[in-house]
């Protein structure tokens, strides 16, 4: 028998986890989420290992820190060129997210289904996919069947291109309607002359999404001045130093990111979690770099928090424990929207009953340190 690789070795022990944590969870779905008034969300993710950009790391480590969510599964939106090295991909060879989704599945007890989708873009926005390789079909398939097996809406958490949801609905519009209580689309712009990045990757899925008429609440991850605009009140962006984001984070968490950010090879990847480097120089150089984040504000407001300033500092607070407390206001504004075929979005806000929703906050210069400060307060809390 020849010997696994080490690459071979982390992609088996992770998808060996991940497959018996996906058959749990659908076999066995409890049967009140309603009765616990938890949040039914399913996490739509460009996550890699190594990844493309650990802010896919951080926005999942939010949801499952949010204890208003119970999440029913992650399904990876990997982009082909991300998988293959340069010259033919876009740096270095990079692996579906099932190691940190598995890994993430152990440091919080939780049964976490995950499975990947299509790796290139669909051919229009009425693509179903249906032709792609049985590996890539897998997301598909799972977002389907966790909506038909949920007793009440789902809120899809989405980042990166829309093809997996896209595809779903195309094959069954009926049940993504029925079923999606709203899409949290983390992506596009609200006007300005370039594609944004995760409209890019998929034009045609994105532009679909926009057709499908299911409720959207959209986090633009860019405007008219591009997407690293701090002061922007319709977008998403704001940038804080990881050295602020993990301060004093519980330690399986953070040898979790470190695992991440490092690129680590190792093929015992839960074992890293426990007795993983925890100072100088993994940690010290997951420490030292600084990280944009867009779609924190989606996950918060979909929970039904609110970015408080406490006497310990600004928090994410539950709606009903703000009180009289400050807040920095963050909202969602009912707005008319049409898309073009090269997913530039024209919208325009409505006192009206529409489906469509758009993110805005009050700008400043204070938004991202209490962003950070807010953000690292949960992470502090992780379960597990």
């Amino acid at each position: 028998m020849s010997s696994l690789t080490r690459r071979e070795m982390i992609k088996s022990t992770a998808v060996a986890l991940a497959g018996t944590a996906a058959w749990r969870a659908v076999a066995a779905e409890p049967p009140a989420s309603a009765a616990s008034g938890r949040i039914p969300l399913v996490h739509v993710a460009d996550l890699y290992h190594p990844p493309q950009d650990p802010d896919d790391h951080i926005d999942l480590a939010t949801a499952a820190a949010l204890p208003e969510f119970d999440l029913r599964g992650v399904l990876l939106d990997c982009s082909r060129k991300f998988l293959e090295p340069a010259p033919a991909g876009w740096d270095v060879a990079r692996d579906p997210g099932f190691v940190p989704v598995a890994q993430l599945a152990w440091l919080t007890g939780r049964a976490i289904p995950v499975a990947a989708g299509p790796l290139d873009a669909l051919r229009s926005p009425a693509d179903d996919a249906r032709d792609r390789p049985a590996r890539e079909q897998a997301a598909i398939t799972l977002l389907l069947d966790l909506l038909a097996q949920s007793h009440e809406p789902v809120v899809l958490f989405l980042t990166g291109s829309a093809r997996i949801v896209t595809a779903a609905y195309n094959r069954d519009p009926a049940l993504l309607r029925a079923k999606t209580r709203a899409v949290l689309l983390n992506a596009g712009a609200t006007g300005g002359p370039k594609r944004e990045w995760n409209v890019q990757l998929d034009a045609a899925a994105f532009v679909g999404l926009w057709q499908s008429g299911l409720p959207i609440h959209w986090y633009p991850c860019a405007t008219e001045s591009g997407a690293f605009d701090p002061a922007a009140e319709r977008g998403t962006f704001w940038r804080a130093a990881h050295a602020d984001l993990f301060r004093d984070l519980p330690a399986p968490l953070a040898r979790w990111f470190a695992y991440a950010i490092s690129g680590s090879g190792r093929g015992d990847i839960l074992h890293a979690l426990t007795d993983g480097p925890s100072g100088a120089p993994v940690w010290d150089h997951a420490l030292a770099g600084p990280r944009n984040l867009w779609s924190t504000a989606s996950l918060v407001l979909a929970a039904g928090r609110r970015l408080a300033r406490t006497k310990d500092g600004w928090r994410f607070l539950p709606a009903a424990a703000v009180g009289d407390q400050p807040t920095w206001p963050l909202h969602l504004d009912p707005i008319n929207a049409t898309v073009n075929e090269q997913g530039a979005v024209a919208w325009q806000l409505t006192s009206a009953p529409t489906p469509c929703r758009l993110f805005g906050r009050q700008s400043g210069a204070d938004y991202a340190r209490a962003m950070a400060e807010a953000l690292n307060a949960l992470l502090r809390d992780f379960p597990g």
